[in-house]
């Protein structure tokens, strides 16, 4: 393998060193990467300058610096007598390697250009190094030496005059092929990457640059249907894929009883209504125990058993999966005895996703053909305000699904609301809600929270209508999303 020089060199190995720093192919460059969900700065992201070892990864506020030389090896000039690097030695072919990390890969080819002989490494030493060769004969060569480290190759003209003590020069100014020249950077590029987001290469121009915000974005429809995973930085707060106990644990961890702020007699009712919210199987994988579901059971009043999630939440992107059973399966839950509420008629499920606990996204069995669209109060609406501008509905039994993108209301120091709130719904992956106005309503339980609008923040609730519906794979991303526009990110 090649070896870093340990002992002292000559006095012309010295000035050959000095003359190559001189000339060094360094890059100085920095800028910061963001998610475009949010546009909130990216940790761990890989920042590499395209073809070489420079690399880098981003900060917790996404800041990142790329300092060095982007090949790992120095090719120098010929400064008045000195030889450039590489060079021949004492039967050694000598050259300077900036970093240590790449792999090496050494070839010497004869005045025709035909290979004599090649050697790799797994890398170079800082500094220099020598690697002796066998392949020209014990006086005179002329040929060339091509390394390549780094996605970088330099092919350098190499002599050797005389005996094996002789010593060869370089007969060649610059290097004869360099992907991007020597001593001064003119353009290269900057790739960027990061689990779960699109890769992205930014081009610089010069080797003193800020790159700016580099912003990465979602692979088109990656975080988007049934089955969708989760974004960078998203928080879980129903998986479903776990199994019955962990599952449990989650509900307990994650989720409460919704309890709003009514009279006496109400809250009297929601107090006494315990959570009855269970894990059942998922009926798309009925054997699998791994797969169960968040149920709404069906023993209750509509409008008591809601829960909402602990975790509150303003700006966010939010995934919930959904299947409307139709008529109860009571033998999941033999504590449920009632198979049916006897508000509804059997086969008819009724649900609702709300935002912020204050903003229902429907959920609602619905028969019409797709032709139909619902009311402001039927299935895929904003209830009340904005009905789906699509049918994306699927039968009883099939799980469906809500992406949604939310920017809440906004309020001054004194309370007062300066912006109402902004939503898009995404239903079964088709877009049903393009950045909706969300007013909400104006006082009391029609707004969902119990109370008049505010700034005070909630998190997601499920309602409890007495009917058999499932979730799964429920997570929300918190965003800031600065101007009123939720369509972002598919």
């Amino acid at each position: 393998m090649p070896t870093r020089i340990s002992r002292p060199i000559s006095l012309l190995s010295c000035l050959a060193a000095a003359a190559t720093a001189l000339n060094a192919q360094t890059i100085n460059l920095k800028g910061r990467v963001l998610d475009k969900a949010n546009m909130e700065p990216v940790a761990g992201a890989s920042v590499k300058v395209a073809g070489s070892g420079l690399a880098a990864v981003t900060g917790a506020d996404g800041r990142f610096a790329l300092k060095g030389d982007p090949t790992g090896l120095r090719p120098s000039p010929r400064m008045g007598f000195l030889p450039a690097a590489p060079f021949l030695r004492d039967g050694d072919l000598w050259f300077e390697a900036l970093t240590a990390s790449q792999p090496v890969r050494v070839e010497i080819l004869g005045a025709s250009g035909r290979t004599l002989e090649v050697r790799e490494f797994r890398s170079a030493n800082a500094g220099w190094n020598h690697v002796g060769l066998s392949a020209w004969p014990e006086e005179n060569f002329l040929g060339f030496a091509r390394i390549t480290t780094g996605g970088d190759s330099f092919l350098r003209r190499v002599m050797r005059l005389g005996n094996p003590g002789g010593q060869g020069l370089a007969r060649s100014d610059a290097a004869l092929s360099a992907r991007r020249g020597q001593a001064k950077v003119a353009a290269g590029q900057v790739d960027v990457s990061m689990a779960k987001l699109l890769p992205k290469s930014v081009p610089y121009a010069a080797d003193d640059a800020d790159l700016g915000d580099i912003v990465l974005e979602y692979p088109a429809r990656a975080a988007i249907g049934v089955g969708a995973s989760m974004p960078y930085g998203a928080y879980v707060l129903f998986d479903g894929t776990k199994g019955k106990a962990a599952a449990a644990a989650e509900l307990k961890a994650k989720w409460q009883d919704w309890t709003p702020a009514v009279n006496e007699t109400e809250l009297a009712k929601y107090t006494a209504a315990k959570n009855t919210f269970k894990i059942a199987k998922d009926p798309a994988f009925p054997k699998d125990t791994n797969r169960v579901t968040l149920q709404s059971c069906c023993n209750r009043l509509w409008g008591y058993d809601d829960i909402q999630a602990i975790k509150t939440h303003a700006d966010a992107q939010l995934h919930v999966e959904f299947n409307l059973m139709g008529e109860y399966d009571s033998t999941e839950n033999a504590n449920a005895s009632d198979p049916i509420s006897p508000n509804y008629s059997p086969g008819y499920n009724n649900s609702g996703v709300y935002i912020q606990s204050r903003h229902e996204i429907q959920i609602l069995s619905w028969n019409q053909d797709s032709t139909k669209l619902p009311d402001s109060h039927g299935m895929g609406c904003i209830v009340n305000e904005y009905v789906p501008i699509k049918n994306a509905n699927k039968a009883n039994g099939v799980w469906q699904s809500y992406d949604i993108t939310y920017r809440s209301a906004r309020f001054d120091a004194g309370g007062n609301k300066t912006a109402n709130a902004y939503t898009t719904v995404w239903w079964n992956g088709v877009l049903v809600h393009d950045n909706r106005e969300t007013k909400g309503a104006a006082t009391g339980l029609a707004n969902h929270s119990g109370e008049e609008l505010n700034a005070t923040l909630y998190g997601l609730k499920l309602q409890s209508e007495g009917t058999d519906v499932r979730y799964r794979n429920i997570w929300i991303k918190d965003l800031n999303i600065k101007d009123a526009q939720t369509k972002f990110g598919y």
